[in-house]
């Protein structure tokens, strides 16, 4: 556990994941009209799939901290498309997918971002030609001087890290990430960013559950935050304590 600054407030940050099985159909029962409405304009089923799985990921999660049903929560989004809690301004949330995965962040009393990765979602070449417009000279640099078969997962953690810190402020990409410098804060995991006048402390690594790929994660927090710990959670069944009816 790293040594904090006297009187510096620590985030508490939980972090869950629901690993979606192939071919598994999901009710929208929980959802709101609006969320139902959203689903049916996806084009595609996958991407439906997800948005309804993280939604029931959220709704069950953060209904059970509050003490209300899963689909009784409220949940609004900003002007950006974040999501928030208009009736739980001390709790922010967050939500990222690969594609069988649904993660979530939760804090109270600051904001947070999470983002996921497979790491073979970007191929090398695809790496090679993104770089340039995603890490600032200073990292381009740093993937410059890593080995060769090395720099790919050095940039995936760049990658991963910048978009958790880029949603924990709330407009995702619309910001420039090349204006994001990560420096190491200390001798752990932990990072801080001093880009747009505002601090985010970062927390990454890699995760993996019984029979679901490994995956890179991130959160950004604005406040420190302690090493969080993931709860894994194997079905959409049980999550909800067999309140949702898989169709």
């Amino acid at each position: 556990m790293p040594a904090f600054p006297k009187g510096e407030e620590i985030a508490q940050i939980e972090l869950h994941s629901l690993h979606l099985r192939d071919g598994l159909h999901i009710s929208t029962a929980l959802l709101s009209d609006a969320e139902k409405a959203r689903v049916a304009a996806f084009r595609s089923r996958d991407a439906a799939r997800l948005f309804i799985a993280g939604r029931l990921l959220c709704r069950s999660i953060i209904g059970r901290m509050v003490g209300c049903a899963p689909q009784a929560l409220t949940i609004s989004l900003t002007p950006y498309g974040r999501p928030y809690l208009p009736d739980h301004a001390d709790i922010d949330f967050n939500l990222s997918h690969t594609t069988d995965r649904v993660a979530l962040a939760v804090c109270r009393g600051g904001r947070v971002g999470i983002d996921i990765e497979q790491p073979d979602r970007i191929s090398e070449t695809e790496a090679l030609e993104i770089m340039p417009f995603i890490l600032c000279e200073r990292e381009l640099d740093d993937i410059q001087r890593q080995p060769p078969e090395q720099r790919h997962r050095t940039f995936l953690s760049y990658w991963v890290r910048k978009e958790a810190v880029l949603k924990c402020r709330g407009r995702g990409f619309l910001d420039d990430p090349r204006g994001i410098a990560l420096e190491p804060a200390n001798t752990t995991e932990n990072m801080l960013n001093r880009a747009f006048n505002e601090a985010n402390f970062i927390r990454f690594g890699s995760c993996r559950s019984e029979n679901a790929p490994n995956f890179l994660w991130a959160v950004a927090a604005s406040q420190m935050l302690s090493e969080p710990v993931w709860q894994q959670h194997p079905d959409v069944g049980s999550l909800i304590d067999g309140r949702l009816k898989l169709k």
